[in-house]
C-alpha cells in the first residue's frame, strides 16, 4: 500500500512539471551540505533554513536502503527504524529543501545488513549462515562470488535506483547521483553500470554522478560517461595529533595532481560528493572513521584540517564544489565530536569559504605546477 501511494504522488508531481534546472555545470560553484534528516517525522523547513547562514546554495540528501544479505534484496524503510532515510522522507525533504532556497542533490546511499546468530541472538557481521556477501563489512566491499547472486543483486538495485530517478524527475532534483562507494560492485560489473547510466539518462534529464569513494576513483571505467566525477574525499592527510594547516596543505598536493590528471584526461570536472573531518585528535588519519561522538574534542585539528581542504582545491577552475559532511537536522552540544560543524570553530573556516565563493571571489589560488 504505501508503494502504491508514493508512486500516485510521484505521476501527480511529475504533472505539475515536467522541467527542472539543470545548471550544476555553470559557474556558481557547488557550495553544498550534507543533510541528516531525524528519525521520525518531524522535518521541517527550518532545519533547512538553519543552513542558510553557512552561505550554501546545494544540499545533498541522502536515502539509504538496506541490503539483506540472505535474499539481496533492499529495505528501503528499515521498517522505519530511521524515517529519515525513507523515499518518503526524501520527498518531503526534497520539497523543503527547495522552499528554503537550495538546489538538491539525491545521493543514495546503501547500507549492509547485520546478520542474526540465532543460536546467541548476537548480530554479528561475520556469521556466515545465509550470507552471500563474505562477511563484508562496508558497501564498497560487497563481491559477490556466483553469477546468480551477482544479476540477482543487479535487478535490485536497478529497481532501486530506477525508483528514485521517478522521484528525481517528478520533484525536479537538481543532480542525481547512480551510486555511493561501491568500488567492488564497480570494478567487477562494469557491464551493468553502463547500462544503468544509459537507462537513468533515459528517464531524467539533469546532470548525473557516481560518488567514488576516495581509494576507488582511478579504477572506476565511465567517468567519461557522466557529467561530474565524484569523489567522498577522505583522503588520510596527515597523521599528527593537531595537523597545521601548511603541513597539511603540503600532504594534498600529490593527490591534488592525481585529481587534476583525471579531470584531464575525462574531461569532466570534480565534485568532492562528501568532504569533512571530526574535531578530535588525530582526524586527518582516518576520517571516515565515526564513533558515538563522544570523544574528546580537538578543535583545532578539525579548524586547521577544513582551511587546508579549501585553500588546496576550492580555487580551481575543474573543481566543480562539493558537499561539507554534514549539517545535523538538529544541534548537538558544542563538545560533540560528530562530524557536524555546526556550532564549532570550523564553522567560520567553512562559512567564510563559501561566502567568498558565493560572490565570485578567490580568497587563495593554488595552481599546480
Amino acid at each position: 500500500m504505501k508503494k502504491h501511494i508514493i508512486i500516485i504522488i510521484l505521476i501527480a508531481a511529475a504533472c505539475i512539471s515536467n522541467t527542472f534546472a539543470q545548471d550544476a555545470s555553470s559557474d556558481m560553484p557547488i557550495l553544498g551540505m550534507s543533510f541528516l534528516g531525524p528519525h521520525d517525522q518531524s522535518l521541517d523547513v527550518r532545519m533547512f533554513e538553519s543552513m542558510q547562514e553557512t552561505h550554501s546554495n546545494w544540499v545533498a540528501l541522502i536515502p539509504e536502503a538496506i541490503l539483506d544479505r540472505t535474499t539481496l534484496s533492499l529495505k528501503p524503510d528499515e521498517e522505519n527504524k530511521h524515517w529519515g532515510n525513507t523515499i518518503a522522507a526524501q520527498m518531503q525533504a526534497i520539497e523543503l529543501a527547495k522552499e528554503a532556497g537550495f538546489k538538491v542533490f539525491l545521493k543514495p546511499h546503501i547500507k549492509l545488513d547485520t546478520i542474526t546468530n540465532k543460536r546467541s541472538g548476537l548480530s554479528r557481521l561475520f556469521f556466515s549462515d545465509g550470507d552471500k556477501t563474505g562477511g563484508a563489512v562496508w558497501r564498497g566491499d560487497l563481491k559477490l562470488k556466483k553469477e546468480k547472486d551477482w544479476q540477482i543483486w543487479e535487478q535490485n538495485y536497478e529497481d532501486y535506483i530506477m525508483q528514485l530517478v521517478d522521484l528525481a524527475v517528478a520533484m525536479e532534483v537538481d543532480m542525481f547521483c547512480i551510486g555511493t562507494e561501491l568500488r567492488e560492485f564497480v570494478k567487477h560489473r562494469p557491464e551493468f553500470w553502463n547500462q544503468l547510466i544509459s537507462k537513468v539518462r533515459s528517464q531524467y534529464q539533469g546532470p548525473i554522478i557516481y560518488s567514488a569513494n576516495w581509494d576507488e576513483f582511478e579504477s572506476v571505467s565511465f567517468w567519461s560517461q557522466v557529467d561530474f566525477i565524484g569523489i567522498d574525499a577522505y583522503f588520510p592527510i596527515s597523521d599528527e595529533e593537531t595537523p597545521t594547516v601548511e603541513k597539511a596543505f603540503d600532504n594534498w598536493q600529490p593527490i591534488k595532481r592525481k585529481l587534476q590528471k583525471l579531470h584531464q584526461e575525462n574531461g569532466k570536472k570534480i565534485v568532492l560528493t562528501e568532504y569533512g573531518y571530526r574535531n578530535v585528535s588525530y582526524s586527518g588519519l582516518r576520517p571516515w572513521e565515526h564513533d558515538d561522538g563522544t570523544a574528546t574534542p580537538n578543535n583545532a585539528a578539525q579548524t586547521n584540517l577544513y582551511e587546508a581542504f579549501y585553500k588546496t582545491f576550492w580555487n580551481e577552475d575543474w573543481v566543480a564544489g562539493g558537499f561539507a559532511w554534514n549539517w545535523l537536522h538538529t544541534e548537538l552540544a558544542p563538545e560533540n565530536t560528530d562530524f557536524t560543524v555546526r556550532n564549532k570553530p570550523a564553522f567560520s573556516v567553512l562559512q567564510r569559504w563559501y561566502d567568498t565563493s558565493s560572490k565570485g571571489k578567490k580568497l587563495y589560488s593554488s595552481k599546480l605546477d
